[in-house]
């Protein structure tokens, strides 16, 4: 199995599956809104600073795909309207680039566009040896400057990775490795799926990391995708791994409390609309990452991608507007309301 049909693999499963966990805890918190909100929704400032770069509004377009030439005009269409609408974007994991040139302008076609916050990526498992030898040091300078990236992801999926017939299964020695890479670069350590822990946090400050994008449970399952591509493949020990953890991990909100303190936070997993953005802000993120729906749209347009940005961007505002959130910091001090499964893990945690 090459890395290139892996990469597509996930797209047309992500695209034609239900791939999703089975809950969304963003739906678990209410909004306590204003009546007479005395605000001018003409003067509801959106634009933010993330990793020493402005963006016009607190919004990330994930990590998601790139290393199959089909994937090429999916990254451009994304490109083409996070340079538009000036909001950040990153790739998806670089290692097919980096084993196979051929496919490099899959992700280097981002650099064409002035995204104004580019992020590189690659997966923490490939820090350290497996069945193959680790990244390089030439091989993850390759990998930011193929994208002329202004921060690297490094990527945590070892639930994915136990239900991959190819799957890594060591982890020993990657924050070892992690403390040193991020004297070099401003990283932003990446969950995909299953949430970070408080601990986790700690243990990222202590490395040196710039930031935190949560990844928690909520939307995409990427062992409901291995479960997919498992019974393809006639492998049933892999699909039977990838159904049984279906549901593994930390809710998205429960992971943004989680990480929430001294360095910024990206809340994602299950972040769908505008609204669900405003719930990351008020838990204490700096912002908040979408991958399925931008997938979906850039896999038709750019024009697409504009129109989900827009959308996104006035759900954002009307619920700053009914909540007299002016700015995005003022949205921290709006008060909610924790309901159903959500509820049970903050009273447990």
């Amino acid at each position: 199995m090459t890395i290139e049909k892996r990469k597509i693999d996930h797209i047309r499963i992500i695209a034609e599956e239900d791939v999703s966990h089975d809950h969304n805890y963003w739906n678990d918190i209410e909004i306590v809104q204003k009546s007479m909100p005395e605000i001018d929704y003409d003067d509801i400032e959106l634009s933010i600073d993330l990793l020493g770069k402005k963006l016009s509004m607190p919004i990330i377009i994930s990590s998601m795909t790139g290393g199959h030439p089909d994937t090429k005009k999916i990254n451009e269409n994304l490109a083409i309207a996070a340079a538009e609408r000036k909001i950040g974007m990153g790739v998806g994991s670089e290692r097919a680039a980096i084993d196979n040139r051929e496919v490099a302008d899959t992700y280097s076609i981002i650099s064409e566009y002035n995204v104004p916050l580019r992020i590189a990526n690659i997966g923490a498992p490939q820090l350290i040896k497996q069945k193959r030898n680790a990244l390089s040091d030439e091989d993850i300078k390759y990998a930011v400057e193929l994208v002329r990236a202004d921060a690297l992801a490094i990527h945590f999926n070892f639930v994915q990775e136990m239900a991959q017939p190819e799957g890594d299964r060591n982890s020993m020695g990657i924050m070892e490795r992690l403390s040193l890479i991020t004297k070099k670069y401003k990283v932003i350590a990446k969950e995909t799926g299953a949430g970070f822990s408080r601990m986790d946090a700690m243990n990222f400050m202590k490395a040196g990391v710039a930031a935190i994008d949560t990844g928690g449970r909520s939307g995409t399952s990427f062992s409901a995708v291995e479960y997919h591509r498992g019974l393809e493949s006639n492998n049933f020990q892999k699909a039977r791994v990838g159904e049984s953890f279906w549901n593994w991990g930390i809710p998205s909100p429960v992971s943004v409390m989680m990480c929430r303190g001294d360095l910024p936070v990206i809340a994602s997993g299950g972040i769908r609309n505008g609204l669900d953005v405003f719930k990351g802000l008020m838990l204490g993120a700096s912002a908040a990452g979408l991958a399925s729906s931008f997938l979906k749209a850039g896999m038709e347009s750019s024009q697409e991608v504009l129109r989900l940005i827009d959308a996104i961007e006035a759900e954002l505002r009307s619920a700053m507007f009914l909540t007299s959130s002016r700015t995005v910091n003022d949205i921290r001090k709006v008060r909610s309301v924790y309901t159903g499964r959500l509820l049970n893990w903050i009273q447990q945690i």
